[in-house]
């Protein structure tokens, strides 16, 4: 029975303590594109799923200060594959104050973005090292 009220007591001294973040916390993460068209559109909203799904990210809005800024842009190459084309989209991340903290290329057919989602979420590790070394 003492180790029982042990146990209490030690839980409850933990629960006293301040909440912070710490190294293993995910990083907020804000998704904006740079294109109206509808793939862009389309690819931006499989990355935030990406995000949402994933562990080591939170998905954020409204600029706070230590977010990563996930920039989905037009596709800038098109190569026909088959009955389908594969796309090229650059991606950059940055800051929320606008500091580049790099840049990737993600390329997948236009009926499989997820795959391209999925690879803007590897992409954005090393980003997301950079925030707040700048």
């Amino acid at each position: 029975m003492r180790s029982i009220s042990r146990i209490a007591a030690a839980a409850l001294s933990l629960a006293s303590l301040p909440l912070t973040a710490h190294a293993g916390a995910p990083t907020e993460v804000e998704v904006v594109r740079n294109g109206d068209d509808g793939v862009t559109v389309t690819l931006a909203a499989s990355v935030a799923q990406a995000f949402g799904r994933s562990d080591a990210f939170v998905l954020s809005g409204g600029g706070r200060a230590n977010a990563l800024v996930v920039v989905v842009q037009s596709p800038t190459a098109a190569a026909r594959a088959g009955i389908h084309y594969k796309l090229a989209f650059p991606i950059r991340f940055t800051s929320v104050q606008g500091q580049t903290l790099g840049f990737s290329e993600v390329t997948c057919q236009e009926n499989t973005l997820d795959k391209c989602a999925d690879q803007v979420v590897t992409a954005a590790g090393p980003a997301a090292a950079k925030l707040g070394r700048h």
